[in-house]
């Protein structure tokens, strides 16, 4: 089956651009894919076109072969964006096996390990424990079970743009705290108590049987982050997300030994390369990758064999869109050690996801039913190649 073609497009899916990708067979048969490297969609879209010779005219069967071909053939082995791209051609690879035997892509990784797999969603904090409280109150209504919050005070939007009957969904806005202060700089020591009362007003909003998140983006030194970590101990939370930089194993060790919560990280390292010193390390409780970072399934499926061999389970990251949102899915109801997996809810997202794909996956009661049509089990929808103009997207950190 004879790979003649790639076909990339860069599309906005509300706050990112997806890099959506279709390999083409002279069989008839394609397979897609859909990748997020905020800030560097372009990049990611350039740097497909640099691989595409070495892929046309290639055996689309022969997935492991042209996985580690790629990624050793390139000399320049690491880091995500090379990754990204493997994962945009991996995942559209096995997209077109599962399609061309009929199956989903989970029975070619051995079968389903569970029939639904349970979700979290992101809940903005606005500017006020009220305002968290109330947010929080509208996901568990609307059937949500688990909730994350970008780093309150750090992302959250401040009055007058807080509004809590707005689409909730990504809670990555500006908040109080400069978005350039620095992990290394001085950090007022009444911000702990006060991110820690966004918590606590959550906690008795929603009860004791509702999950509750945050995700900091690595924005703290070794001390605070262990200062974090006691103020929002009583409040029970599932994790604690990237509380300092990613690059320092021994660091995020330091914080995860002190710490009562979970502490989860992963979404910005590579391959099982980039995760095996975190684990060697004793730096997580909790996995995060992400099938469209960390080089496709392919790699998805050895990190998280990986980290069963250190009794440490996978929480997969994915604020993605429809298409990355299945293959995470196949991803997890294929493997033993998933905990959760991560996707943006809400309606606004779901109406999203609805104009790029035909029946997207959903969640009800914090659960998303496994797909058994095959391949990633989605059908994209042609129109989306050519009617959503490119859109610059600016961050920070």
């Amino acid at each position: 089956m004879k790979i003649v073609a790639i076909r990339t497009a860069i599309v906005p899916l509300g706050f990112r651009n997806a890099v959506l990708t279709r390999i083409e067979t002279e069989a008839g048969l394609t397979g897609v894919s859909e990748v997020v490297l905020k800030r560097a969609s372009g990049t990611v879209a350039a740097h497909l076109a640099d691989l595409a010779p070495c892929v046309i005219g290639q055996d689309a069967r022969r997935i492991e072969h042209l996985a580690e071909t790629l990624y050793r053939d390139s000399f320049w082995v690491g880091g995500p964006l090379h990754a990204t791209a493997l994962s945009a051609i991996d995942i559209a690879l096995w997209d077109l096996k599962g399609k061309a035997l009929g199956v989903p892509v989970h029975e070619l990784f051995g079968g389903p390990t569970r029939d639904e797999v349970p979700v979290y969603v992101h809940c903005p904090a606005g500017p006020t424990p009220a305002s968290f409280a109330q947010a929080a109150r509208r996901c568990v209504e609307r059937g949500d079970r688990a909730l994350k919050v970008t780093l309150p005070l750090f992302y959250g939007a401040e009055p007058p743009d807080w509004d809590v009957d707005r689409p909730l969904g990504y809670s990555g806005s500006p908040g109080a705290i400069a978005r350039t202060l620095k992990e290394t700089e001085h950090l007022p020591t009444a911000v702990f108590d006060r991110i820690a009362a966004f918590f606590q007003a959550a906690r008795e909003a929603v009860g004791p049987e509702i999950e509750l998140a945050v995700d900091c983006h690595g924005r703290f030194n070794v001390a605070n982050a262990k200062r974090l970590c006691d103020a929002l101990a009583p409040f029970r939370l599932m994790f604690i997300e990237e509380p300092v930089p990613p690059e320092n194993p021994e660091a995020l060790a330091e914080v995860t030994r002190s710490s009562r919560t979970p502490i989860a990280a992963g979404e910005r390292w590579a391959t099982i390369h980039g995760v095996l010193p975190f684990l060697k390390a004793g730096a997580v409780h909790l996995l995060q990758p992400d099938v469209a970072n960390c080089g496709g399934l392919t790699q998805a499926r050895k990190i998280a064999a990986l980290a069963e061999a250190y009794g440490v389970g996978l929480a997969p990251h994915n604020p993605n869109g429809p298409l990355a949102t299945a293959a995470s899915v196949q991803l997890a109801a294929s493997i033993p050690n998933l905990t959760m997996l991560e996707t943006i809810g809400g309606s606004e997202d779901e109406a999203l996801n609805r104009s790029i794909v035909r029946d997207p996956l959903y969640a009800v009661q914090g659960r998303v039913s496994v797909p058994r049509s095959p391949g990633l089990g989605l059908e994209l929808l042609d129109s989306v190649w050519d009617d959503r103009p490119y859109r610059e997207f600016r961050g920070w950190r």
